[in-house]
């Protein structure tokens, strides 16, 4: 036995120890002897989020740049947990694109019998800790630009996000953006779907969602749509959808770019089939933005 191997068996018999003594006192920290969670990191309504090591990357004295997600206590009693989880893992693996998070592996610990994805670790803020005051203007269009783009290849993809809000978009500390958290995602074409009672799931952020989802409707292309309008529209005026009257929105209005300003009240319109994104239309406004600024 060479001396990696002997230290990765080590590193076994000493996680195969640790479970033991976790699962007397009915916690978790590893998964399936290879994953080991360490500082939280993230929460939300329905999953917690962990940085983690890889054992393999520890057996080659790497850094793991991962985390691992798994169900939160409002969701362990949801019967169709793993299928959840595994609904996730299969739209991130579908998805391929720069400003959306990667998805590694997906597992059910077999001790525990917990569900779990494993995704890459951003570094960064997520954009609901940013000042919006202090942000440039050339910033706040960037966001708008690379968010229309997303949504855009999402759908294109037959995927909605169905929770499109600041908590779950990561700045780094080159101001790219990522989207994280597909959670609650659902196939446009709902045969696909695993079914997620959304009436029970209280998992939107009502804050930045559309008001026919807090009527129970299901997610769709036009409510993702409504959502990057609601951020866009804070990140702009410094003021939240949810709070603001029509007086005060029509007021706000001002803080608009004007070529935008028709994008921006389709896409807030209560009439859902108002709402339309399209990518070439918006980058075609902000380059005219740019020139006569």
């Amino acid at each position: 036995m060479n001396f990696k191997e002997f230290r990765l068996k080590e590193l076994l018999k000493q996680i195969k120890k640790d479970s033991k003594v976790l699962n007397e006192n009915e916690k978790v920290t590893i998964l399936n002897k290879r994953y080991i969670l360490k500082q939280l990191v993230g929460t939300g309504g329905l999953c917690d989020v962990y940085k983690a090591d890889d054992i393999y990357d520890l057996h080659f004295n790497k850094e793991s740049k991962i985390v691992a997600k798994i169900p939160n206590e409002n969701l362990k009693s949801y019967k169709d947990i793993d299928s959840l989880l595994y609904s996730e893992y299969t739209f991130l693996k579908k998805l391929n694109h720069k400003n959306i998070v990667k998805v590694l592996d997906f597992g059910i610990d077999k001790k525990s019998n917990m569900p779990y994805i494993i995704l890459e670790y951003i570094e960064g803020k997520l954009l609901k800790d940013i000042p919006f005051f202090e942000m440039s203007n050339k910033f706040k269009l960037n966001i708008l630009k690379t968010l229309v783009s997303l949504v855009e290849y999402i759908h294109s993809n037959n995927i909605i996000h169905a929770d499109i809000n600041p908590s779950n978009i990561i700045i780094d500390k080159n101001n790219n953006l990522t989207l994280i958290d597909f959670g609650i995602s659902k196939s446009i074409n709902t045969q696909e779907n695993i079914e997620l009672d959304y009436t029970k799931v209280k998992a939107y952020n009502p804050k930045y969602c559309a008001p026919e989802l807090l009527d129970n409707q299901l997610p769709s292309i036009q409510s993702d749509n409504f959502s990057v309008a609601s951020i866009c529209f804070e990140i702009f005026t410094t003021n939240c959808i949810e709070k603001a009257n029509e007086k005060i929105i029509l007021n706000n209005f001002e803080k608009i770019p004007f070529l935008l300003k028709k994008w921006f009240r389709d896409n807030l319109s209560y009439k859902k089939y108002d709402r339309t994104v399209n990518k070439s239309d918006i980058y075609n406004k902000i380059v005219k933005f740019f020139y006569f600024n």
